[in-house]
């Protein structure tokens, strides 16, 4: 099996071939599946009750410190000071404006103060956590890269396809807002840009390494979003 060997021949058939849709056409179903998936349709509709919304989001919030660490590995990976000052300011929003929505949640639907810091964790989620934590502690910049456009571009894909209730409950509305917005949209787009062009200078064997970072990520995505829907 040699990935870029795949890529390129799947590229030769392309009129404008880009990296980041073939990683995507190679993780499916796990791709559709995450974001067709009806736990994003029933809080876009109202149908997820507060206590459901709350616990999905205690399980969320298991990926907030990982995921900063994760983003302050490619601050210090990444090649030139543009690609610092981008991630920096991302990192700047996931540490205020979706912190204060996870905090804010915790609080309007009794979740106590304790449960978001030492939660049950469910396998799926600890399962992502760990994948996170080695692809910050190993990964080079392009796995980075791989992980955070899964874990952007799936969440942005979602926003973008649900449709949401009038009277949908105001921080559920805002969890879609985060991640449907101008500035979202134009940071997904960046992420894919740079993976693009990081990837046309790894070897063969560093290829390999970030396309199965990409379906790895897809498939912890859907395994954990599938362990959080209501039963």
């Amino acid at each position: 099996m040699n990935p870029r060997a795949d890529f390129n021949a799947w590229a030769a058939q392309q009129d404008a071939p880009r990296l980041t849709d073939w990683l995507r056409e190679i993780s499916e179903p796990d791709w559709s599946s995450t974001v067709n998936h009806p736990l994003f349709d029933a809080l876009a509709e109202g149908r997820l009750s507060g206590a459901d919304f709350a616990a999905y989001m205690a399980q969320d919030y298991g990926f907030v410190d990982p995921f900063t660490a994760l983003i302050g590995f490619a601050i210090g990976r990444a090649p030139c000071m543009a690609d610092r000052v981008v991630l920096g300011q991302f990192m700047g929003m996931l540490t205020s404006d979706e912190n204060s929505t996870f905090q804010r949640t915790f609080e309007a639907f009794g979740v106590p103060a304790s449960t978001p810091e030492a939660p049950a964790w469910l396998p799926e989620t600890r399962a992502f956590q760990a994948l996170l934590r080695e692809t910050g502690d190993r990964g080079g910049y392009a796995e980075i890269l791989a992980v955070l456009v899964v874990t952007e571009w799936v969440y942005l894909e979602w926003a973008l396809r649900v449709t949401r209730a009038g009277d949908l409950h105001p921080l559920m509305g805002e969890w879609i807002d985060l991640h449907d917005n101008p500035a979202f949209q134009e940071f997904v787009a960046w992420l894919r840009r740079r993976l693009d062009e990081e990837a046309e200078a790894l070897d063969d064997a560093a290829f390999a390494r970030m396309a199965e970072c990409f379906r790895e990520t897809v498939a912890k995505e859907r395994a954990f979003h599938d362990a959080v829907v209501p039963r």
